[in-house]
């Protein structure tokens, strides 16, 4: 085996497995940022019903 072959042999897949775990970390990095855009929209989401239940508390106050 030539030298060239050996750095084929033994570059080509770990340059592989490299560029595999890069790529790798931006799908998890976009897929956390998705998650936080998830976690602040049901933050505001409980917020509305914390309102809309205090609303409904009064209206039930004056219908009695």
């Amino acid at each position: 085996m030539t030298d060239t072959q050996l750095h084929l042999a033994i570059g080509l897949p770990c340059l592989t497995v490299m560029a595999s775990l890069v790529i790798s970390l931006f799908q998890i990095s976009g897929m956390r940022e998705g998650v936080r855009e998830i976690r602040a929209d049901l933050k505001s989401i409980v917020a509305k019903l914390g309102v809309m239940d205090v609303e409904l508390g009064k209206l039930m106050d004056k219908a009695k």
